[in-house]
């Protein structure tokens, strides 16, 4: 799998009762975070290896590792495409 890191010039952040709200600062596009996406987003603070991140979501909650990696890798592309994030 790929690394990632946020591109934290690109967005302002607010945590609204356990959700998260990422709004990019020059398109004013927007993802609400919450539960595993809010996870994925918060471990990127830290751990831009994604099989790593997925490895670590797998003993937290019921899924398989092919199934991780695959949602993991399409949350990703989804922030990358939205100017969140960046490949590293």
């Amino acid at each position: 799998m790929r690394n990632i890191r946020k591109r934290s010039d690109a967005f302002l952040s607010s945590d609204v009762d356990g959700e998260l709200i990422i709004v990019h600062g020059q398109t004013g596009g927007f993802f609400a975070l919450k539960q595993v996406g809010y996870d994925i987003w918060r471990a990127l603070d830290h751990e831009p290896d994604l099989g790593r991140i997925c490895e670590r979501l797998t003993g937290e909650y019921a899924v398989s590792p092919d199934e991780c990696r695959s949602s993991v890798a399409l949350f990703a592309a989804q922030l990358v495409d939205a100017g969140f994030a960046e490949y590293a």
